[in-house]
């Protein structure tokens, strides 16, 4: 495959990566407690904790979070400073503030319940299409690629996409 001129994937090798990567995952993927739930609010407040966050400082927190605020009604009402001081050691105090608006619009215009769209997860505040599409994947079973720097440049290599322009590459990857 050309390095220069990808412009899709072969169904083969697709497959094949896939029972690879699903393969290396029964003995490598870690254990974190957003990986034992389908509950659309327990992911939405993982995958807004998880961003630009390793997933091993996010664990607690998350737990802390959930265990003071365990349905999204009750996120929404709270005070923006309780919420940044159990954020704090994470940094990014416009997290805080960027979980209350998502999660106060969440109960205002949907009653509660996580939008099970991309087009309406990505009108929240602080959600992008990696966030978004991680909801849809983990909560409602939906087949979204879910595309982060590391996962992208494994299928960068592999797939042997390093020579196209980035615009591109991005856009075939999230395809």
């Amino acid at each position: 495959m050309s390095k220069a001129n990808v412009t899709h994937l072969e169904p083969r090798q697709l497959q094949w990566f896939r029972r690879q990567l699903r393969s290396w995952a029964k003995d490598n993927l870690r254990d974190f407690p957003w990986r034992h739930t389908q509950e659309p609010y327990r992911l939405f407040v993982a995958e807004f904790l998880l961003q630009k966050t390793n997933a091993a400082t996010v664990a607690p927190i998350y737990e802390a979070l959930l265990d003071r605020y365990p349905h999204p009604e009750q996120l929404a009402a709270a005070p923006i400073e309780e919420i940044a001081q159990i954020l704090k050691p994470l940094g990014l105090f416009f997290r805080a503030e960027r979980l209350s608006q998502s999660v106060q619009t969440i109960v205002r215009s949907n009653r509660g319940r996580i939008p099970k769209t991309e087009a309406a997860l990505l009108k929240l505040p602080g959600v992008g299409k990696y966030t978004a599409r991680a909801i849809l994947a983990g909560a409602f079973d939906r087949r979204a690629a879910v595309l982060d720097t590391n996962v992208a440049r494994i299928l960068e290599r592999f797939f042997g996409l390093q020579g196209e322009r980035v615009k591109s590459r991005c856009k075939l990857l999230w395809a």
